[in-house]
């Protein structure tokens, strides 16, 4: 009966360690990775804003 109960117990342990990420730094980059994608966000994003503005501004010139 032990010898059951520790078979399950380390198949349960085999299968729910599968399950698991089988590659836990997949995925992860670097920080500076990161950084920098996130700097190119936020020049893209500032790119976008200042065309929107511009756009508006003109528009509104034009308009008065």
């Amino acid at each position: 009966m032990y010898r059951l109960i520790a078979t399950l117990t380390t198949l349960k342990a085999y299968v729910f360690t599968k399950l698991e990420d089988p590659e836990p730094e997949r995925g992860s980059g670097s920080t500076l990775e990161i950084v920098f994608w996130a700097a190119a966000v936020l020049v893209l994003a500032g790119v976008v804003y200042a065309a929107i503005n511009s756009y508006v501004n003109a528009t509104a010139a034009r308009i008065q």
